[in-house]
């Protein structure tokens, strides 16, 4: 027994209260979600959730269930959608780990989409949403082969990046040609 404690007992205060803090996982355990998998952050007033997940349905609930936590004031999502679940679910979330292909020709990503013959079926750019682990040197090799050409990456997406080491999962870049 310490000198603080030996004071508190003096004080009438010997009883120790419970500590009553729930870990997210355990809330979302008691809540029917399987939080393996999941990572948590912590700021005043606010949550931070990463990791993948089967579907809408699940992301809704999550987010549910930790923004009911009390003091938390925001959760800030940054959950992707599992690959090989409902195509419908993942685009209706942009949660989709990867938006378009990466072209394998100089022509059209797939002649069936064009308008017309011989026109470019791409009108928009090219974009990627940051999956949880991605760098830009790892994405510079998926659309151009070399990871060397992240800075085309990086100069074509300054209004969303400030530092070429800091991206986020859930971030949706441009993918210059």
């Amino acid at each position: 027994m310490g000198i603080f404690d030996s004071i508190k007992s003096a004080l009438g205060k010997g009883e120790a209260e419970p500590d009553v803090t729930v870990a997210p996982s355990q809330l979302l355990r008691e809540a029917g979600l399987d939080p393996s998998g999941l990572k948590f952050g912590f700021a005043t007033g606010s949550i931070t959730v990463s990791g993948q997940i089967a579907d809408e349905t699940e992301r809704q609930e999550i987010v549910r269930v930790l923004s009911a936590i009390p003091g938390i004031e925001a959760v800030v999502d940054q959950l992707v959608i599992a690959a090989g679940s409902d195509a419908e679910t993942q685009h209706a979330t942009q949660a989709a780990t990867e938006v378009s292909e990466p072209e394998q020709s100089a022509g059209p990503a797939d002649p069936a989409e064009s308008d017309a013959p011989g026109e470019p079926a791409e009108a928009e750019p090219r974009t990627y949403t940051v999956a949880s682990g991605d760098t830009l040197w790892k994405i510079a090799e998926r659309f151009y082969g070399n990871g060397s050409h992240y800075t085309k990456i990086f100069e074509a997406n300054t209004g969303v990046l400030d530092d070429p080491d800091r991206i986020f999962p859930g971030q949706k870049l441009v993918i210059p040609e």
